[in-house]
């Protein structure tokens, strides 16, 4: 069995663009390009569009590329899947709800991947603790939702508890994201995970930095275990760290886990569009992974 966990994925599912261009719904700039007049051959000829490069060329924000998107997706006959919309990937900030978790990107062997495919994780920010030691409840508090594909309601799920999941007590996840629970280490990385078990956690108030983190070899859940063993202190807005386990860009598994309702668009720091939105001619969701180190996209951390 496979726990597939998109979180967000259907939370933040825009509701209907469904005002027409003469509302002042949208902005002077994005009106010039919502069409709503449009013949009939003019509407023929938008049916194979597959990637939105105004969004860029016009300096539209992340927001009203989306509007422009989802306009045409739901106004125009373009004879495809009405619920194909698209979706604001923003940069990673420590105020987003999830920043107290560390991104494990995996393998299609459900190994960790890390970001540059070395099995090395890090955590972006720095840790603010405050000195005290993460309790059962703050285990449990992971980043996971689960979706309910009928009526599109997301439940969130509590989290093992260390301790439990150490001896092998609590069944619940230790992580949330999208993984396989039942993969297994190799070897050199069981073997790792024991030798990091040996020492004693850090409880140590102030900022720090923590990771990196040499997970290579171990499975996501294994890593995760690791790092929720070393950081065991909560932070100054009493959270404890977590874990986002996903598939790397680029491997199988990642790409048959997006969803084909979906065109992501990939936010700068100020709110404008850093690609090109696009979609393949199947209509799933061509993948752009991110040019410089420290720019990942998750969907984890939209909220």
């Amino acid at each position: 069995m496979k726990i597939v966990f998109s979180l967000f994925s259907a939370a933040v599912l825009p509701s209907m663009v469904s005002a027409r261009i003469g509302d002042q719904l949208y902005s002077d700039k994005l009106k010039a390009l919502l069409r709503d007049n449009m013949t009939h051959h003019e509407k023929m000829m938008v049916i194979k569009k597959l990637t939105w490069p105004e969004c860029v060329s016009e300096h539209l924000t992340s927001f009203e590329c989306k509007e422009l998107i989802d306009y045409e997706i739901l106004n125009l006959d373009r004879g495809v899947d009405v619920t194909l919309r698209s979706v604001i990937i923003p940069k990673r900030s420590e105020d987003q709800r999830w920043y107290n978790s560390v991104a494990i990107p995996l393998d299609d062997n459900d190994h960790v991947a890390g970001r540059d495919g070395d099995g090395m994780v890090y955590y972006d920010f720095v840790w603010h603790s405050a000195g005290s030691h993460a309790s059962e409840e703050h285990d449990s508090n992971i980043p996971m939702v689960e979706v309910d594909p009928e009526t599109l309601e997301t439940v969130h799920v509590s989290g093992a508890s260390l301790e439990g999941a150490l001896a092998g007590t609590d069944s619940r996840p230790i992580a949330g994201g999208n993984y396989d629970p039942y993969a297994e280490s190799t070897l050199e990385g069981q073997t790792k995970l024991a030798k990091a078990l040996e020492s004693e956690g850090v409880v140590q108030e102030g900022d720090r930095t923590i990771g990196p983190w040499d997970c290579s070899g171990m499975t996501g859940v294994d890593c995760c275990l690791m790092i929720k063993h070393e950081v065991r202190d909560i932070d100054n807005q009493d959270n404890a760290i977590q874990c986002y386990l996903d598939y790397k860009p680029g491997t199988t598994k990642y790409n048959q886990l997006q969803s084909a309702s979906k065109v992501r668009i990939f936010e700068t720091n100020d709110g404008y569009v850093s690609e090109t939105p696009a979609v393949t001619q199947f209509y799933s969701v061509e993948l752009v992974p991110p040019k410089n180190k420290g720019d990942e996209y998750l969907d984890l951390f939209y909220d």
